[in-house]
């Protein structure tokens, strides 16, 4: 079982891993979607690399911004379906 420490940087790992496939499915760069939440394009690349820690208003703006649940950017499988992508 892996430490609270090592838990914590694999979930941050997970999570960056969702907003990029879920940012770059949405044709959005960096900048846009920092742009949506109000932040800086410097925060979406560190939570995209598992470096920052992520707020929970945050996290409500990125689900939001990127068309998903709040829950599913935390879920173990990420599925894309509640996208509304033309394929």
């Amino acid at each position: 079982m892996p430490t609270i420490d090592n838990r914590y940087d694999i979930e941050l790992g997970l999570l960056g891993e969702k907003v990029k496939k879920l940012r770059i499915a949405l044709g959005l760069s960096q900048l846009l979607l920092a742009e949506k939440i109000g932040v800086e394009r410097s925060e979406i690349s560190k939570i995209e690399n598992g470096k920052q820690n992520v707020q929970f208003r945050t996290l409500i703006r990125l689900a939001d911004a990127l068309a998903v649940e709040t829950y599913e950017l935390l879920a173990p499988d990420l599925s894309l379906t509640s996208l509304k992508l033309e394929v």
